[in-house]
């Protein structure tokens, strides 16, 4: 009885070590370098930062799946390295390492560089990864791109070459649109299995067919992916949407005409309904997306309206400021929404930008009082450098509210300067131009100029 719950324990710790993902040295270097070089091992480094996001990802779910363990395990020594911290500092400078997370791999014998790899990425690929340097370690010799290029080329293949081509092709950062269309052309039936879906979202950078394909098919390969990886789930939804914008690179050409603008934004609601599932990001998009194309097509009475309505829900609203002039990127999909920062800067720009635009398509009262709101909100975000208090003056001025334009101008003039603020020469001039009533007056902010040439 005692030798069989010993067995058990012995076969339970097994699997514990086996499922625990990839297991960290925490010895020196030299150590390190003295244990592969024992075990005839390459070395596996995983330089990050304390403050890098796509670092942590990796580390909490590419770098503790079972999978991921056993071959990282099996075949490297790995080790953590802060390239801002201890021997961190010289390693990262010795292999040249300026994005994180990059991730060398290491000779023993002469500690030179293997290969190396970067950024996060989908446990599958990082699998692929290991295989690749695991094989130039042994010195295996690779078949070349140009023999499977050529392979390709001459139709003579099975669905497994074609997978690796694939693969190969995107490792090496090179288009796969005309082989993974060849791919759904050949090997996606009608009924496909799962792993062919993933296979399909995980490699996608491009192209039409397959982008229609994955659009139409997308709730059923976004659960697959979410279930497997959530890296591969939030690259697909980049690479969709990347494939998405392509056309409005051309929007402006007069080979586009207005009704071949209007085909396309019912498309593109079509398709933003298809795979954009979160509401909120959606109706932001397909706003996004039809101010571009009444804008194409010069239709003032539909842009006006999906301008009001942006600013409404999209820049005026508490919950949206952290949105307004910014783009986040979801590095995986299945973590929960991340708290974010509010950038006090670019969301007063944003704000008055959203205002300009609106005052260029109509002066009506609404959207006076709109405009209005939005410069105060302006204000009240970045307050300290008076610049929007001047641009929400001046602007009340043009709208007609001359005698409290003044006023404000007057009282904001004597704070600045107070301040000293560096606009108070500028705000001075545009206070003497309400003063002179001026048909219409505009502050002129060199240093604020300056600023944006320089960024």
């Amino acid at each position: 009885m005692k030798k069989q719950i010993l067995s058990f324990l012995l076969i339970i710790n097994a699997m514990g070590a086996w499922a625990q993902g990839i297991e960290f040295e925490h010895t020196s270097w030299k150590e390190i370098v003295q244990k592969a070089k024992e075990q005839n091992k390459p070395i596996f480094v995983d330089v990050y930062t304390s403050w890098c996001g796509p670092c942590k990802v990796m580390a909490s779910t590419v770098f503790t799946k079972p999978e991921i363990g056993d071959k990282y395990n099996k075949g490297f020594i790995n080790v953590k390295i802060d390239a801002e911290k201890g021997e961190g500092i010289d390693l990262a400078k010795k292999y040249e390492v300026k994005a994180y997370p990059t991730y060398l791999f290491i000779n023993p014998a002469d500690e030179s560089l293997i290969g190396q790899s970067k950024s996060s990425m989908s446990s599958s690929a990082f699998g692929d990864v290991a295989d690749k340097m695991l094989a130039k370690f042994s010195g295996k010799t690779e078949i070349s791109i140009k023999e499977m290029t050529a392979r390709f080329d001459s139709g003579n293949y099975d669905e497994v070459f074609l997978q690796n081509y694939i693969k190969r092709l995107k490792a090496e950062r090179s288009p796969v649109s005309r082989p993974l269309e060849q791919y759904l052309n050949k090997y996606i039936s009608e009924h496909p299995t799962n792993d062919q879906l993933c296979f399909l979202g995980e490699n996608f950078n491009g192209g039409v067919k397959v982008y229609d394909y994955l659009v139409k098919n997308y709730k059923t390969i976004d659960v697959l992916l979410c279930k497997k990886d959530g890296l591969s789930a939030a690259d697909l939804d980049r690479e969709l949407m990347k494939e998405f914008d392509k056309p409005f690179e051309l929007i402006g050409s007069n080979k586009w005409s207005k009704a071949d603008k209007v085909v396309l934004l019912n498309k593109c609601i079509a398709e933003l309904s298809a795979f954009v599932l979160n509401e909120s990001k959606r109706d932001k998009k397909i706003l996004e997306t039809k101010m571009k194309i009444y804008n194409a097509i010069n239709d003032s009475i539909q842009l006006l309206q999906a301008r009001r309505e942006f600013i409404t829900r999209f820049v005026l609203p508490a919950d949206q400021t952290t949105n307004i002039n910014r783009t986040f990127i979801i590095i995986d999909k299945n973590a929960p929404e991340p708290v974010r920062s509010i950038d006090s800067a670019s969301a007063a720009q944003g704000c008055v930008s959203n205002a300009s635009l609106l005052l260029k398509l109509s002066y009506q009262k609404q959207d006076k009082e709109l405009a209005i709101k939005l410069y105060k909100k302006a204000q009240d975000l970045s307050p300290a450098s008076f610049y929007y208090t001047n641009a929400m003056n001046m602007e009340l001025y043009n709208l007609g509210d001359k005698k409290m334009a003044i006023k404000q101008q007057t009282a904001v003039v004597k704070e600045m300067k107070k301040n000293n603020d560096e606009y108070l020469a500028d705000a001075e001039t545009l206070l003497q131009k309400m003063k002179n009533d001026e048909a219409r007056v505009k502050f002129v902010a060199y240093k604020m100029k300056k600023k944006a040439a320089a960024h």
